[in-house]
């Protein structure tokens, strides 16, 4: 690479700091929706919120690196500020196999809740379950490639042995591969689900494009493998920068994707107040403000998929069976009102002999 050493030190210091403050803004825009709006802040929120935190730590780990020699030539450091440099890149191995792995565990939460297909069930915990196994593999695989494990950054004042070069590469390329085959699954199953949903084609462009947002975090690992050949290279502060860059620019994107989709309330909300569109009517505010007259509540309750059905929820009139004060709209199997809110809150049929009653009329 014929790249100056401070153009690339500043241009990782960039994209980290960017990415830092991107997805620090949407997770709490998240967290305002989930917490205010909707008043339903779920483990695939905590999850998300995690991955933040880790992504920081990798960042402040990764901007630590160049304040010491990232970006520059083995030659023009000297051997205690090449050391140091390489510690703070190694503490970036762990952070980033965690943020990635909460990241995706918090987006396979969020899908869980819009899914009904049993196949659709089995593909996602299908990939969970990889996604997870490869990034523990992929952690403990890098904080212990070197023994002791200090031997790893700091080769001049001690004795050690590390993993053979190949290893760390195979080990490298696998890991990316497995990522993009779990990224294009969490970013393309959701498109797959909503090309059978009967919704109207603004909100399915605008949920493609999301989902298009999640496939560029997949083409970021794409375009990092041309660049993990250099993780064995005897100039590893400048030749790696590409591959911090993309690790980066990865997080961010999966990270603001998985919040992006949660952030349609607040859309509403603020179409209405400047004067755009309707007054939203956003599910888990309905439920507490909206009586129905008998006890009950009605309001606007989002279901697994997808689509919102305006409903009254079941009052005491469920157990007297009493048709003319129960009406639920015609649904087929069990629904839960999870996408907006994780009450557990389940709407089912009517019994068969409720049923009959209501198609017999008052």
């Amino acid at each position: 690479m014929g790249t100056s050493p401070e153009v690339l030190a500043t241009s990782l210091t960039a994209v980290n700091i960017t990415a830092l403050v991107l997805a620090v803004t949407i997770t709490a825009l998240r967290c305002y929706v989930r917490i205010r709006l909707l008043k339903a802040f779920g483990p695939d929120d905590w999850l998300m919120v995690a991955a933040v935190i880790f992504f920081a730590f990798y960042c402040a780990f990764s901007l630590a690196g160049v304040s010491n020699g990232t970006g520059y030539h083995v030659d023009q450091l000297s051997k205690e500020a090449y050391a140091e440099a390489k510690k703070w890149w190694y503490c970036c191995y762990p952070t980033y196999a965690i943020t990635m792995m909460l990241t995706k565990m918090s987006m396979a939460l969020f899908f869980r809740r819009v899914i009904v297909e049993r196949m659709h069930h089995w593909i996602l915990m299908a990939a969970s379950v990889l996604t997870i196994l490869t990034c523990v593999v992929f952690f403990f695989a890098c904080i212990f490639q070197c023994w002791p494990v200090s031997f790893w950054w700091d080769k001049y004042s001690q004795d050690g042995y590390c993993v053979p070069d190949k290893a760390v590469l195979a080990l490298g390329f696998l890991f990316s591969i497995i990522n993009i085959v779990t990224d294009f699954t969490f970013a393309l199953m959701p498109a797959w689900i909503l090309s059978h949903l009967n919704m109207r084609r603004r909100v399915k462009v605008t949920l493609y494009l999301l989902m298009g947002l999640g496939c560029i975090a997949s083409a970021a690992v794409v375009a990092r493998l041309p660049y993990l050949q250099y993780l064995s290279s005897p100039d590893f502060l400048y030749d790696t920068v590409p591959v911090a860059i993309w690790s980066t620019v990865e997080q961010c994107l999966a990270i603001s994707a998985g919040g992006l989709a949660t952030l349609q309330p607040l859309l509403k909300q603020a179409s209405f107040k400047l004067g755009f569109g309707p007054r939203p009517s956003i599910p888990g505010q309905s439920r507490y403000k909206q009586q129905d007259g008998q006890g009950g509540t009605a309001g606007s309750i989002a279901v697994k998929r997808s689509f919102a059905r305006t409903t009254e929820v079941r009052t005491s009139a469920h157990e007297r069976g009493d048709p003319n004060e129960l009406r639920l709209q015609p649904m087929v199997g069990e629904y839960s009102a999870e996408c907006y809110n994780t009450s557990e809150e389940f709407l089912r049929l009517p019994s068969p002999d409720g049923m009959k009653k209501s198609s017999e009329g008052p």
